[in-house]
């Protein structure tokens, strides 16, 4: 998520295109190229902030391929964001939708909200799960976000960070649990159907 160049550049284009005509999702993963800092605004002392501060480079990416216009361009195109957290995306998803209503003269190429852009081409494994933990707490985080389809299993495992033992994060819906380790993997990539 932290490399040398937004994604939404012309310059990764042709992936892109690639990625759009066989159907493959494109992965973002964290981490960095550690050529640069990993924030805004200089090194962090210590890994817990660098680790915090992954959720900006996935904010990051996520506006430069959509003001750039790749969905667009590819609008077949999904994008995964593998151990980005997900409770950041609320309020993400409004401001963006907040911005783009102001300034939306500036990329007339984005017609709709970008919000609704995330939940159609963007998917979000859930590990590490940084939501509430107590159910009302989740539940609220998964009806702002919008959209049951966006979420993919992960276990994250072995980094120190993962949920332990149970790789499902608690509270989930029993639906919401079957869309996440079935339906939205077989949508996402979907060359993983077995032929009928």
């Amino acid at each position: 998520s932290q490399g040398e160049m937004l994604l939404g550049r012309r310059h990764y284009w042709p992936i892109y295109q690639a990625a759009e005509k066989y159907r493959l999702p494109i992965a973002i993963h964290a981490g960095s190229a550690y050529r640069g800092a990993p924030s805004s605004i200089g090194w962090p002392s210590y890994r817990y902030e660098y680790y915090l501060a992954e959720a900006q480079a996935f904010q990051a990416q996520t506006l430069s391929l959509i003001y750039e216009g790749v969905f667009g361009k590819y609008p077949g195109l999904t994008v995964v964001l593998m151990e980005s957290g997900v409770s950041w995306l609320p309020a993400f998803m409004w401001r963006a939708n907040k911005t783009w209503r102001g300034v939306r003269v500036e990329v007339p190429w984005v017609e709709r909200e970008p919000a609704a852009i995330i939940r159609e081409h963007f998917r979000v494994t859930m590990q590490p799960f940084d939501a509430p933990l107590d159910a009302t707490g989740v539940a609220d985080i998964i009806d702002q976000i919008g959209s049951d389809k966006m979420f993919l299993f992960a276990s994250d495992y072995p980094h120190w960070q993962f949920d332990g033992d149970d790789p499902v994060p608690p509270h989930l819906p029993k639906s919401l649990v079957q869309r996440m380790c079935e339906d939205n993997p077989l949508e996402t990539f979907p060359r993983l159907k077995l032929d009928a």
